[in-house]
C-alpha cells in the first residue's frame, strides 16, 4: 500500500510539472501573441533603384505577430518559419514581446471584386484569421475619415470612380496615422477605368502607368514582402512610377525584365506611421493563380505581416484554404 500511495504522489507530481511547459505550447500554437505596442513605424530609407533582386525557394511557416515597425536591416530568411529582417532602405518588424493581448485584424476591400472568380482570397484572409468587409461597391458612397477609422488595413480592389482630391486628402491622413494599404490594377485593360486607385495613391508618391505588361514577375529586390519569392503572377497589369517628392519613402520591389533597365510592377511604401504595398495587376487575387501558385499566399501572407500596424493579431499559417 505505501508502494501504491508513492507512485501516486510521483504521477501528481510529474502532471503538476508539465503544466508550464504545456500552456506554453498551447500559447505559441494560439496564432495571436502581439508585439509590443510602445511606437508607431519608424521612417524607412531613402527610396532605392531596384538593385540586388534576389530569389530562392519560399520556406513555409507562420507569421511572426504584431511588433512595432524597427529600422531597417539586413538578415535572411528564417527556413520554416517567418521572413527574418530584409531590405535596409524600408525597415522591418519587430517580432515583439510575445503578449497574448493583441487587437483583432480589421480589412476592409475598397471596390468590386476583379472580373474571374476570386472568392477563395477573401475566404483565406477570414479563414486566418481576420475580419473582412468589402465596401464602396458604388460611385455614391463618399470616402470618409469615419468610413476608414475602423479598418487596420485598407485593399483597393477594383474601385468603381476617381476620387476627389478632399477624399484623397483623408486617405493620405489615415494612411500616415498608421493605415495598411495593399492596392492592385489592371481590371479592365482600359486606363480610364483601371486606373481610379491613382487618384488615392497620388498623395503617397506613385501611381500605375503605360506600357501594359505581362510576366511572371521573377525579379525581386530584397525585402520582408519578398523574401522566398521566385515566381508570382502578373497578366497584363502596368508597371507602377515613383511620382517623387518627400511625402513618402518609395521602394521598388518586384521587377519585369525591359529595355534600358527592369519595369518596377511594385512598391513599397512608408508615409507617416503607416505602410502601402502597391502592385500593378489583380490576378494575385483570382482563385486559378491560388491553385495553380502556391507562391502567391505567401506573398500576401508577408504583404499584410508588412504593412499591418503593430499590436494586431496577424494570419496565421501559410497556404491555401482548407
Amino acid at each position: 500500500m505505501a508502494s501504491y500511495l508513492r507512485k501516486r504522489v510521483l504521477a501528481v507530481q510529474l502532471r503538476r510539472s508539465n503544466v508550464v511547459p504545456l500552456a506554453a505550447v498551447l500559447l505559441l500554437l494560439g496564432g495571436c501573441t502581439a508585439g509590443t505596442a510602445s511606437g508607431a513605424h519608424a521612417p524607412g530609407g531613402s527610396g532605392g533603384a531596384g538593385a540586388g533582386l534576389t530569389g530562392g525557394a519560399a520556406t513555409g511557416g507562420t507569421t511572426a505577430t504584431g511588433g512595432n515597425h524597427g529600422s531597417g536591416g539586413v538578415g535572411s530568411t528564417a527556413t520554416g518559419g517567418s521572413p527574418a529582417n530584409t531590405g535596409g532602405a524600408t525597415g522591418s518588424r519587430d517580432a515583439g514581446s510575445g503578449d497574448a493581448s493583441c487587437s483583432h485584424l480589421n480589412i476592409g476591400i475598397l471596390g468590386n471584386p476583379g472580373l474571374n472568380g476570386s472568392s477563395n482570397f477573401q475566404a483565406w484572409l477570414e479563414t486566418k484569421g481576420t475580419t473582412v468587409q468589402r465596401l464602396q461597391t458604388t460611385a455614391d458612397v463618399p470616402l470618409t475619415a469615419d468610413l476608414l477609422r475602423p479598418f487596420d488595413v485598407v485593399i483597393l480592389d477594383w474601385l468603381v470612380r476617381d476620387y476627389t482630391a478632399d477624399e484623397a486628402a483623408t486617405f493620405a491622413a489615415w494612411v500616415s496615422a498608421g493605415g495598411g494599404v495593399a492596392s492592385m490594377s489592371g481590371y479592365n485593360d482600359d486606363t480610364t477605368m483601371d486606373w481610379h486607385a491613382n487618384s488615392l495613391l497620388a498623395p503617397l508618391g506613385v501611381a500605375y502607368a503605360l506600357p501594359r505588361s505581362w510576366g511572371p514577375v521573377t525579379q525581386f529586390a530584397t525585402h520582408p514582402i519578398t523574401a522566398g519569392l521566385t515566381s508570382v503572377t502578373f497578366t497584363g497589369g502596368y508597371p507602377v512610377s515613383d511620382l517623387g517628392g518627400d511625402a513618402s519613402t518609395r521602394t521598388p520591389i518586384a521587377f519585369l525584365p525591359s529595355n534600358p533597365a527592369p519595369l518596377p510592377v511594385a512598391y513599397a511604401i512608408q508615409m507617416g506611421a503607416g505602410r502601402a504595398f502597391v502592385w500593378g495587376d489583380e490576378w494575385i487575387e483570382f482563385d486559378s493563380e491560388w491553385s495553380s501558385m502556391p507562391q502567391i499566399p505567401t506573398l500576401w501572407l508577408q504583404v499584410f505581416n508588412w504593412i499591418s500596424p503593430p499590436n494586431r493579431c496577424m494570419l496565421t499559417g501559410i497556404g491555401p484554404i482548407s
